[in-house]
C-alpha cells in the first residue's frame, strides 16, 4: 500500500492561540533533536513518501527549521510547510521558493475583528494577508486552510472570494473538539449543511466564471460527508475512500506516531521503531482495519450508501460521543432528502 503522506508536528508551541487548534500551543517537552528529525526524513524517503509535511503548533519556532527543510529537499522529498504565516520572513520565502516547497497558511476569516477573536492576537490578519501576497509574488505553491467554527462560518464565502483570483488552493477543514477546540464552537449539523450546500450551489450555478466547477473541484478540498454526497451524483463518479487513516503517518512532537492526528491511538514511536517497521505494522493493525471497515460502523453511518468512501469522521465520533465507531455526530444526511442523495432508509 503506498504511503499517503507523512506529517511531523515539529512542536506544539505557537505564537497564536487559535480557538480551533488541537495542539493547544503548549509543548509537552521531549522534542525530537535535529539528528532525530533528519533520521525520520530519510526513513520517510525510504518507505516511498513523496512529500514531508512540517506542521505544529508553529514549525517556524524551531531554530533548526531552515536546516531541516533544506535537508528534506536535498534528499529528494518535497517539503510542505503548514504555518500560521505570521513569522514568515523574506529570507524564508526565498528558501521555500528555491527548494520548490509548498506552503499552507491557516486563514479562518478576512474580518480583522473576527480574526483577533479566532487567534487571540491583534494585527495577525494583516501579517497573513501580506504573506499570502508575497507567496504569489515569489510564485510559491500556496494553499489556505479554513477551519470551520461557529465564529467564522458566515465569513467562509468572503475568504473564498478573496483568494479565488490568486491561484491559491483552499482546504475547508472540519474542527475537531480537542485541544483548544471546545464542543461549543463546532457548528451544528444543519448550519454546516447549509454552508456546504451553498458552496455546492455556487459550483452548479456559475459555470462561466472563476467560481465554476473546475475551480471548486480542483482548488477547493472539502472532505465532508454532506459535500461528498452532493458531488457523488454530479461530479465524483470515481470516489475513493477519503479518510486517510491507515494510509498516513503523523509523528507527534515527542516522536510518538498516530495514523490520525486527532485520535489518541499510538502505533509506535520513532525513537524505538523505524518508519518502515511502523508502516508494516499499520498494514496488519486490527484496530486500524476495524476503523476502516464499514461493517463496524454504527447507526446511520452503517446503512449509508457512501460508507465505503466516507464512513463519517471517526475522530468526531470519538471526541463527541466517546465511541470510535459511532455515527458521525455532525452529519445530517439521514435527516435530509435521502432519495435525492441515494441513501438507504434506516
Amino acid at each position: 500500500m503506498p504511503i499517503h503522506h507523512i506529517a511531523w508536528q515539529t512542536t506544539y508551541k505557537c505564537n497564536l492561540s487559535c480557538i480551533h487548534c488541537y495542539a493547544a500551543g503548549v509543548s509537552s517537552g521531549g522534542l525530537l533533536s535535529t539528528f532525530e528529525a533528519k533520521k525520520i526524513i530519510l526513513e520517510a524517503l525510504e518507505i516511498g513518501a513523496k512529500a514531508f509535511v512540517f506542521t505544529g503548533g508553529e514549525p517556524l519556532l524551531r531554530e533548526d527549521i531552515v536546516e531541516l527543510i533544506t535537508y528534506t529537499s536535498d534528499v529528494g522529498l518535497k517539503p510542505i510547510l503548514a504555518t500560521n504565516g505570521t513569522l514568515l520572513s523574506e529570507d524564508m520565502l526565498k528558501l521555500l521558493r528555491d527548494v520548490e516547497a509548498s506552503i499552507t497558511i491557516n486563514l479562518p476569516t478576512i474580518n480583522e475583528e473576527l480574526h483577533e477573536k479566532f487567534t487571540g492576537v491583534k494585527s495577525a490578519l494583516k501579517s497573513k494577508l501580506n504573506i499570502i501576497n508575497k507567496c504569489i509574488e515569489y510564485k510559491l505553491k500556496c494553499s489556505i486552510g479554513i477551519a470551520i467554527t461557529n465564529l467564522n462560518i458566515m465569513d467562509v464565502d468572503n475568504v473564498i472570494q478573496y483568494v479565488k483570483d490568486k491561484e491559491i488552493n483552499i482546504d475547508i477543514i472540519a474542527t475537531i473538539p480537542c485541544g483548544n477546540a471546545s464542543i461549543n464552537i463546532i457548528p451544528k449539523g444543519f448550519k454546516y449543511y447549509f454552508l456546504l450546500k451553498h458552496l455546492y450551489n455556487k459550483w452548479k450555478a456559475s459555470p462561466m466564471n472563476m467560481f465554476n466547477s473546475e475551480f471548486l473541484a480542483r482548488n477547493i478540498s472539502i472532505y465532508e460527508p454532506i459535500y461528498i454526497a452532493l458531488l457523488a451524483g454530479d461530479y465524483c463518479k470515481d470516489l475513493s475512500r477519503l479518510c486517510s487513516i491507515g494510509e498516513t503517518i503523523h509523528i507527534m512532537e515527542d516522536g510518538s506516531i498516530r495514523t490520525c492526528v486527532f485520535l489518541p491511538y499510538i502505533v509506535g514511536n520513532v525513537r524505538r521503531l523505524s518508519l518502515a517497521n511502523v508502516w508494516r505494522r499499520l498494514a496488519s493493525n486490527r484496530f486500524v482495519s476495524e476503523l476502516k471497515d464499514p461493517k463496524r460502523l454504527k447507526g446511520y453511518c452503517n446503512t449509508c450508501k457512501l460508507n465505503t468512501v466516507c464512513g463519517g469522521c471517526r475522530a468526531r465520533a470519538y471526541h463527541i460521543v466517546n465511541d470510535f465507531f459511532a455515527s458521525d455526530p455532525i452529519c445530517i444526511l439521514h435527516k435530509v432528502d435521502k432519495k435525492a442523495y441515494g441513501f438507504n432508509r434506516g
